[in-house]
């Protein structure tokens, strides 16, 4: 069972990964993780990530300020330039639009379990435009079961459809033993202009449509939870439970 890990513990256990991190991300499969590869790497030169296209780069630094940490993005190209903190970067990783016109960046201010958000970062008619699309998902997602305590879901970026236009993003039930059903997941695609949901999927559709570009986390999502709520139950959300 994961549990959510407290940022000190994380940020220990985390610093011998730095420069050998995975090539997949956590939720999408085609993102290039940051976080393992720069985690407690103070004064090291930055982390520099460029667009499909090669015109715009994502310079990332890994800071602490008395004592907690911070990862900061540098952006500069043709999608403009701008600075901005992200908070902890707890897991984060980077999904560029194939056009290059946009990417996102999905993070936890937490643990490596979440809680996760999503900004995304694109070009706008003044520069740089930096939006969070989270509180989008969350209304969306709601409470669909029942939790000890309420709960947020993650929210991640999957991927991205017609060029930079549209983007696919998960709201996911945490996993750790809190809400029934922990660990699946419902998919929206968002237009990102107009900060629209136009279009959402239950899990076993989002799989069949977009499963080959999950990572790990949203392949290992537990289906029957899905097909068969009651066995994903968990029994201190339901005292006198008979399974």
């Amino acid at each position: 069972m994961r549990r959510i890990v407290l940022r000190s513990v994380l940020l220990v256990g985390m610093i011998p990964l730095i420069g050998n991190g995975s090539a997949d991300g956590l939720y999408a499969r085609a993102a290039q993780p940051i976080w393992e590869r720069i985690a407690g790497g103070i004064n090291r030169p930055p982390l520099r990530l460029k667009s499909p296209d090669r015109a715009t780069t994502v310079s990332v630094r890994y800071v602490e300020r008395k004592g907690e940490p911070a990862v900061i993005l540098q952006v500069a190209g043709r999608m403009g330039s701008g600075h901005v903190d992200i908070g902890p970067g707890v897991a984060s990783e980077l999904l560029w639009a194939p056009d290059s016109r946009a990417f996102a960046v999905t993070t936890s201010d937490q643990g490596a379990n979440g809680l996760f958000r999503t900004v995304v970062f694109a070009r706008g008619a003044k520069g740089l435009q930096v939006r969070d699309l989270s509180r989008l998902i969350v209304r969306a997602f709601g409470h669909p079961v029942k939790c000890g305590w309420p709960e947020e879901p993650n929210v991640a970026a999957l991927k991205w459809l017609a060029g930079s236009a549209r983007l696919i993003v998960v709201g996911e039930i945490v996993a750790h033993s809190n809400c029934d059903s922990f660990g699946t997941f419902r998919a929206y695609e968002v237009d990102r202009r107009s900060m629209r949901i136009v279009k959402s999927y239950d899990q076993l559709t989002a799989k069949k449509w977009f499963g080959a570009a999950m990572g790990i986390e949203l392949r290992d999502a537990p289906d029957r939870c899905v097909r068969r709520p009651r066995s994903c139950w968990v029994s201190i959300n339901h005292p006198g439970l008979v399974r």
